[in-house]
């Protein structure tokens, strides 16, 4: 009945497909980096050749060549500037790339496990992982690869310019930004994980309860039980922000140790510097030269630790997405095409369905002939609207075999079946925005006049001609500012609008009127008259346009009978 997907994520094919941008600016990052080593390592040179000109006299200055290191520092100031713009704007474009193609693939993944998604995990946190984390995962490249690459290049280049002029500075070079870039990462991250992971998990929680509070606020106000929902939120809210505190202090207090290991390097260097200076290895304005170097090495490796803690951002994010792509998917796609058959029969033949470990279906067979209509009934949980999910292959048996046309359901998607199969939910969807767009979302093709056909088929048409705006009359959030029966018709147009053979009503008068709903049903048969019809119901109402009734219970489908002469 189910499948799952592979358990690993990797970025790794997106990071593939923004190999260009992500090469170019990975090398104007190291081109950014590197000139702003050169600016400080020329400027030291610079200032110190020229305070020991001034003082020297007239034969010194003509001694020093103040040009060469001025025109230096000019050149890699002004290729630190463009380098870093440059690098900016094409590595943000890269990481924009990568987020959108994410978001793509994760949305082409979750599609086939909707009903996972709706029956395992909570609203709240299917919308904050396909936003927030697919948005953590697209910044891998600029908050932790680029970073990373850059430091390692470009420290090991200063190092080895360092050598040139005194190994010993070199070395001493060398010990202070392994310390900073391998020691203060590990130990930042060491320190912030499992605050880092207690953190969203917070978070997740709380933007849960915080969405589903704003969905369910009027039935909370109505059971008195806003107060206890809004303790609840705060409890959490100060929960986080205690978690939020300890990882934030934590990090600050490894950052600062950054500023206090590149004091102690450059004053290692400066001697080591300063015992070539007594040695005649190196000359007066190179001994600043040397430290403006060093200090400049460590802005290298400034960004190591905030790469660090990017990293873990990036692997919650990563499990997160894993999880929620990792989900069963309820009805695999066929491993061949099949095209719709023309034939409109479906047929049931000894279906069996297990949920919870119980069996909530057992050896349901029957057949609904192209233009028969047929009323299921039964008791509230007895599987009525499984029955219909499984009509329109939103879930697979486990057991039997469903046809359409004579081709078994396997053989279609969900997309490929409602090409001739309407379903109207008992919780069917509307999306913000108005009335038409809601319309046009089910059949975009349609023209005003078939929009009007539909209402007036519903019953809804002088409802919206008496609303301010007509059909530009905004639904609100999930239909709020229409009334349930008025939702519910809409729907229903919906379906009407696509012209399906095959319908699939999931109690179509709920939230109805009595004479509403018979209204309902007579539109949608006088509108699709030669199409077959499957009513899930528990009302009166459907049942006198039925041809057959058929009772289910304890898992099993028995004939009840039904009026010979339908409406």
């Amino acid at each position: 009945m189910t499948q799952r997907s592979p358990s690993s994520f990797s970025i790794r094919p997106f990071l593939y497909h923004a190999r260009g941008p992500l090469l170019i600016g990975l090398c104007l990052s190291c081109l950014a980096t590197l000139a702003n080593f050169g600016l400080l390592f020329l400027s030291g040179w610079l200032l110190a050749g020229a305070a020991a000109a001034g003082l020297g006299g007239v034969i010194t200055q003509n001694m020093f060549n103040m040009g060469l290191p001025a025109v230096g520092v000019r050149f890699f100031a002004t290729v630190r500037i463009v380098a870093r713009y440059a690098e900016r704007l094409v590595t943000h474009d890269a990481a924009f790339r990568v987020t959108g193609q994410l978001r793509t693939h994760s949305f082409q993944t979750l599609i086939p496990r909707s009903e996972s998604l709706a029956t395992r995990t909570r609203s709240g946190d299917v919308l904050t992982r396909f936003v927030n984390d697919t948005e953590k995962l697209g910044q891998f490249p600029l908050d932790v690869l680029l970073p990373t690459l850059s430091a390692t290049f470009c420290s090991t280049v200063s190092v080895g310019i360092t050598a040139y002029f005194s190994p010993s500075a070199a070395c001493a070079l060398a010990g202070g930004l392994l310390i900073g870039g391998l020691l203060l990462p590990w130990m930042i991250g060491r320190l912030t994980d499992h605050l880092a992971q207690a953190n969203t998990q917070r978070s997740t929680v709380l933007h849960n309860d915080i969405l589903e509070t704003i969905q369910g606020m009027a039935d909370l106000l109505c059971c008195g039980a806003a107060p206890r929902q809004l303790a609840r939120i705060t409890a959490h809210q100060t929960q986080l922000n205690r978690q939020t505190f300890a990882h934030a202090l934590r990090c600050n207090i490894i950052r600062n140790i950054l500023p206090i290991l590149s004091i102690v390097c450059v004053l290692s260097v400066i001697a080591c510097a300063a015992h070539g200076l007594e040695t005649g290895q190196l000359n007066g304005p190179e001994l600043p030269m040397l430290g403006m170097g060093a200090l400049a090495s460590f802005e290298m490796i400034a960004p190591l630790m905030e790469a660090r803690l990017a990293q873990e951002r990036f692997r919650q994010a990563a499990l997160r997405s894993e999880e929620l792509c990792s989900l069963p998917v309820l009805t695999p796609p066929p491993q061949t095409t099949t095209a719709l058959p023309s034939a409109r029969e479906l047929s049931f033949d000894q279906v069996s369905l297990r949920f919870h470990e119980e069996n909530l279906l057992k050896d349901i067979s029957f057949s609904l002939q192209p233009g028969e209509r047929i009323a299921v009934t039964g008791s509230s949980g007895a599987g009525k609207s499984t029955l219909a999910r499984l009509a329109v292959r939103l879930i697979d048996p486990d057991q039997g075999r469903i046809t359409f046309g004579g081709t078994p359901l396997t053989r279609f998607t969900t997309e490929d079946l409602s090409e001739h199969i309407g379903m109207l939910t008992q919780t069917a969807h509307l999306f913000q925005g108005s009335i038409k767009r809601n319309l046009l979302m089910a059949c975009p093709t349609a023209t005003d006049a078939q929009i009007h056909q539909a209402l007036v088929a519903v019953g809804l048409d002088e409802e919206i001609n008496a609303m301010p705006n007509g059909l530009e009359t905004l639904c609100g959030d999930h239909g709020v500012r229409l009334s349930g029966g008025q939702a519910r018709r809409l729907s229903a147009a919906q379906i009407l609008l696509r012209r399906p053979t095959l319908l699939v009503l999931d109690e179509p008068t709920e939230s109805l009127p009595p004479t509403t709903g018979v209204a309902l049903m007579e539109g949608l048969l006088t509108a699709l008259p030669e199409a077959s019809v499957l009513c899930i119901t528990h009302r009166p109402e459907p049942l006198s346009f039925m041809h057959r009734i058929l009772h289910l219970e304890c898992g099993h489908l028995t004939e009840k009978g039904g009026d010979a002469s339908p409406h």
